[in-house]
């Protein structure tokens, strides 16, 4: 047993030994003296009293054998819109499976998936093949969700209305019949905000989600049915909630000006605070494009010029340390923010940028104690994050892009390498 539970378990050990010490008299029997009395505990509690002490002697006599490690590991993609062009072409083959056939081994080496929804359903399939922003995806297409291990799913956007509020319903009330967990929408606010927690091989993850306008008039109007981001407090108190409860935190936000590299302020002020109140992680949706990558210091030391500066980055490692100023010394436990992830199934042929992605594969574990002795939560360790590029083709088709195309789309958000570094950043 390592040192870290070892600090927990020796204190328990000495407690039990005095308890047990202090109660033992004659005869096996347990009791204890007031001022004017003996009391003589009842056999029950004699036993539960026994049972622990002999548990935790059991406990100290084992080494390693008393933690088993876990591990997760789920893909985070863009934006998925089944609707016009892609439900035309997912027609034209019968096959709702089009959009995800060339990324089967992907999917297949992940725990589950996670993506912004972007297209609602509802209980007509009609659809409009091009041009129209209104949304509505054939109910058939959920299958490729289904079968590619989609467990989560952001729906906090501004077509999460496209349907009106009966697809709204509808969608959550499909989702939920297909086991497919969603969040950031709902029919009440406190259904939008509420978060969703995935356990995957013993290791809790909860995800939250929230959109910079709640249908798609830019952000003008706001209704109780879509958790926007600017609500600052309730993000907080809400990821505060989960950092004690969950072994991971993932925040959503469907946000950011389209068609851009950079995030705007409202997507940076959502992102720190989420941080800041005890996230582990920000996936971005929305701009189509994909965005820059931060790596944000939630506490930094008072030395430290990584806070305070609204509009600038942090730089990414390249070469030795986190770039100028020696970051990495005066941030003990940085978090990455993924401002835009880009476009995933979508159908904006028109240009090289929106035909571009960006998914990542994260690997996180933990450590668990195989009995009921355990000591306080333990967050999760990030493990590793796998930068995979992506292309879409046929107005509907992500495929992995080639080494050429991987490093170009790499290079315009100035990242020198797939595997994004670490240290320090669990």
């Amino acid at each position: 047993m390592d040192a870290k539970h070892l600090k927990f378990l020796v204190p328990t050990l000495v407690v039990v030994i005095i308890l047990f010490g202090f109660f033992k008299r004659d005869n096996n029997q347990f009791a204890f003296k007031n001022q004017n009395r003996e009391i003589e505990l009842s056999q029950e509690t004699q036993n539960e009293l026994w049972g622990f002490y002999n548990k935790a002697h059991d406990l100290s006599g084992r080494s390693n054998r008393a933690i088993q490690k876990s591990d997760a590991t789920f893909l985070a993609v863009g934006d998925i819109m089944l609707s016009r062009n892609v439900a035309q072409k997912i027609k034209d083959t019968n096959d709702p499976l089009l959009p995800f056939r060339t990324l089967d081994d992907l999917f297949e080496s992940v725990d589950f998936s996670f993506a912004n929804l972007e297209s609602p359903f509802s209980d007509s399939d009609n659809f409009n093949p091009t041009g129209s922003m209104i949304f509505n995806a054939p109910r058939d297409n959920i299958k490729g969700l289904v079968e590619n291990k989609f467990k989560i799913l952001n729906l906090a956007n501004n077509h999460a209305l496209d349907q009106g509020l009966d697809g709204l319903e509808y969608t959550i009330n499909y989702l939920n019949e297909n086991s497919i967990k969603h969040t950031g929408a709902g029919m009440t606010l406190d259904d939008a905000w509420a978060p969703v927690v995935i356990e995957q091989n013993g290791i809790k993850l909860c995800f939250i989600g929230a959109s910079y306008a709640s249908i798609n008039d830019n952000g003008k109007t706001t209704n109780n049915y879509v958790a926007r981001i600017q609500d600052l407090d309730r993000l907080k108190s809400s990821i505060s909630y989960l950092a004690s409860t969950c072994d991971f935190v993932v925040a959503s936000m469907h946000a950011g000006t389209e068609y851009t590299t950079k995030p705007n302020q409202a997507q940076i002020d959502f992102a720190h605070a989420a941080i800041d109140a005890g996230a582990n992680m920000v996936i971005g949706h929305h701009p189509h494009w994909v965005q820059e990558i931060e790596l944000y210091c939630p506490h930094p030391l008072p030395t430290s010029p990584l806070k305070g500066e609204e509009t600038a980055l942090i730089p990414l490692p390249r070469g030795e340390g986190l770039g100028e100023g020696d970051s990495e010394s005066q941030c003990a436990n940085p978090k990455y923010i993924f401002y835009s992830l880009g476009n995933f199934i979508f159908d904006q042929m028109w240009s090289q940028k929106t035909r571009e992605g960006l998914a990542l594969k994260i690997q996180i574990s933990n450590f668990k104690f195989q009995n009921n002795l355990q000591g306080p939560r333990t967050p999760a360790t990030l493990d590793s994050i796998e930068l995979i590029p992506i292309i879409i083709d046929n107005y509907s088709t992500p495929r992995l892009a080639d080494e050429k195309e991987s490093k170009e789309i790499l290079e315009k958000i100035k990242i020198p390498s797939r595997f994004l570094p670490l240290e320090g950043g669990g």
